[in-house]
């Protein structure tokens, strides 16, 4: 049994969005719970997470996470709300006691490894003294990590032209989960590819920034949304034993929680929240 955390569920801006005073911030503000958002993150377990945007200091204090256990990081793209790479700068001696052998792996895209590479260059470059092992990926290169039972397949993103941004298919064990936030409807190269790997998902979660608005490049939402889960009914890749949800929300997208919830629930699709765990 495994279990899915999502540690955020909005957009760059959170939700309220910082400075607005929209509808939805409004409803926020005054609904509390599942309608303040966070920005996207993702706990697998206690040693692997997807993404560690500017609210990972609070998800670490909401959630106790416990981020000494961490081991594997994978980022999905550059962009600042999902990858603030100063965070990891305080690994080093000095501003926290972490062993010698205990080193976080930290995979990403050539612009993951260039911001990486930038921001330590202005100290040193010595990745040992903080503890960090960068490792650039490649969309359809699969990345092994026996001791987790865990194999990472990224995927080409439709989202953010100056890099090839990635999500992620995890097998876990004998189960199959997709976590593609940051993406719009998906590229051919990645229908191909999760029609060659011949499987079921267990458990799929996919972009919905855009609420109520039929947002198909950069992001997914509306019928985009409902038209990627029904690609996938009809490859056999989900059926009625699929958790499928929707995440990364911004207050853009017009709706709130319980307004998603309406919108999308008839189609079988749950909405993310900050906090929610899906166990599999």
């Amino acid at each position: 049994m495994g279990k899915i955390t999502i540690l955020g569920s909005a957009a760059a801006e959170g939700v309220p969005a910082i400075f607005c005073n929209c509808r939805v911030c409004t409803e926020a503000w005054k609904n509390g719970g599942k309608d303040m958002r966070l920005r996207t993150a993702y706990k697998l377990n206690d040693r692997v997470r997807i993404d560690f945007g500017p609210d990972s200091m609070a998800q670490e204090y909401k959630f106790q996470l416990h981020s000494e256990n961490l081991r594997h990081l994978f980022i999905t793209h550059s962009h600042e709300d999902h990858f603030r790479v100063e965070e990891l700068i305080y690994r080093r001696p000095g501003f926290s006691v972490v062993a010698e052998d205990n080193i976080l792996n930290v995979y990403g895209n050539v612009g993951v490894m260039d911001a990486i590479y930038t921001a330590y260059a202005k100290r040193r470059c010595d990745f040992a003294f903080y503890r960090i092992n960068p490792v650039e990926i490649k969309a359809f290169m699969p990345i092994e990590l026996p001791e987790e039972d865990m194999t990472f397949h990224p995927m080409k993103a439709n989202h953010m032209p100056s890099e090839q941004p990635n999500f992620y298919i995890i097998r876990h064990g004998e189960k199959y989960l997709m976590i593609a936030n940051d993406t719009g409807y998906f590229c051919e190269e990645d229908w191909a590819y999760i029609a060659a790997l011949n499987i079921r998902f267990d458990v799929v979660i996919t972009d919905c920034t855009g609420g109520i608005l039929d947002n198909r490049d950069g992001h997914m939402s509306g019928k985009w949304v409902i038209a990627s889960k029904t690609r996938l009914e009809e490859m056999g890749c989900v059926d009625e034993n699929t958790q499928y949800f929707i995440n990364h929300f911004s207050h853009n997208g017009r709706l709130t929680h319980a307004e998603l919830e309406a919108h999308y629930n008839p189609h079988g699709i749950q909405v993310g929240y900050d906090g929610l765990e899906i166990e599999y």
